[in-house]
């Protein structure tokens, strides 16, 4: 009796904790939409903060100028641009092992130095540079005097790489990698990207940090184009963006939004299409749906085809549930303006992948 007792009393304790875990995680009761937004942006404000100025985001998502000179100097460039009329498929099996930076010249017909040198083997591709070289791509395949008292402290560890191109099927791209300096781990990179004429363009980007953040893009443009931009830390989203368009006829509209979804926090703005008119945004407060308040959908930029917040060319006002308007770039001020830079450079960094696809490619031309 004693130990059904003791059994019982263990049980209502652990829900008692569950309980008392679950109220800790959610708002307490009460909050008004209005503090709960400004909870949200506040978040919202610290983690944009934190990414841009974050060396490894810096660093993984360069795409400046020097960058793209840096690329163009790169050992076959001009191959990676040029279609073969047969198939090209490079797996990872075809190009694991270990690729240190080196100036090393290699006595071929091609007019270039080769950078990197194979020095191991690995059941994964693993290339090493100079964390001096990532920052300054420019100088990458310029050999200076000052270049011999570097190390290759830079590492990025392909787990997953998958390229294929034809000129009638269409290509199709795959890169997992993580990144690290001096061995401790900065941050790692999903791209995943196809394009045919059956089913169009799709991409998507995932970024996760070493601080805990993750920064993900997704896009396509099939009969029902979506695109997706998200901000997270952990579980926990902080910021997300969702749109869905449907393909018409009409030349000069090329598709109609379908669904839109806005979560900041532990609010989210959805709006809906009916057969004959968009409905007006519901807004809901973890969940629950607040009939106090709208949403109204301001449009900036009419002629542009992504119709959304995180590229400026659209807003929304929202009245809270005291009667008082505001609109979200009102409220987020500079945090908008943070969420455009993280996302502009996502969808243009190339610095890594380039020197990932260069090596792969010399070692897919040399092997055929």
């Amino acid at each position: 009796m004693k130990c059904m007792k003791s059994t019982l009393l263990n049980s209502v304790i652990a829900l008692l904790f569950v309980v008392i875990g679950v109220s800790c995680d959610s708002e307490p009761a009460g909050v008004s939409l209005k503090e709960s937004l400004d909870k949200g942006v506040k978040e919202l404000n610290a983690a944009v903060d934190k990414i841009k100025t974050s060396a490894d985001f810096q660093l993984l998502s360069q795409n400046d100028e020097s960058a793209a000179t840096g690329m163009a100097k790169a050992p076959a460039f001009s191959e990676w641009y040029f279609m073969p009329n047969d198939t090209v498929m490079i797996t990872l099996d075809k190009v694991v092992g270990i690729y240190d930076y080196s100036w090393q010249r290699v006595k071929t017909n091609n007019p270039y130095y080769r950078f990197f040198t194979k020095t191991g083997e690995s059941e994964y591709m693993i290339v090493r540079l100079p964390v001096q070289k990532v920052r300054h791509p420019a100088a990458m395949f310029w050999h200076q005097k000052a270049d011999t008292a570097l190390t290759n402290n830079f590492e990025a560890k392909v787990t997953d790489y998958y390229v294929f191109r034809n000129r009638k099927a269409g290509n199709e791209y795959r890169l997992t990698s993580d990144f690290s300096i001096d061995n401790a781990q900065i941050g790692s990179l999903t791209e995943l990207s196809s394009r045919n004429k059956v089913n169009g363009y799709n991409a998507s980007s995932v970024y996760t940090l070493a601080s805990g953040y993750t920064v993900s893009r997704t896009e396509n443009s099939g009969d029902t184009a979506v695109s997706a931009y998200a901000i997270s830390e952990g579980d926990k989203i902080l910021y997300e963006e969702k749109m869905t368009s449907v393909r018409l006829t009409d030349k000069k509209i090329r598709y109609r939004e379908k669904t839109y979804s806005l979560t900041v926090g532990n609010v989210k703005i959805v709006r809906n299409l009916k057969p004959e008119s968009m409905d007006s945004a519901q807004v809901y407060l973890n969940g629950v749906l607040q009939t106090n308040s709208k949403v109204e959908i301001i449009v900036i930029q009419p002629d542009s085809l992504n119709q959304c917040l995180t590229h400026a060319t659209r807003d929304l006002k929202i009245t809270l549930d005291d009667g008082t308007s505001t609109t979200l770039k009102t409220l987020m001020n500079e945090t908008i303006d943070g969420i455009q830079q993280i996302f502009r450079s996502v969808q243009q960094a190339r610095f890594t992948t380039d020197i990932i696809d260069r090596i792969a490619w010399n070692i897919y031309s040399r092997k055929k």
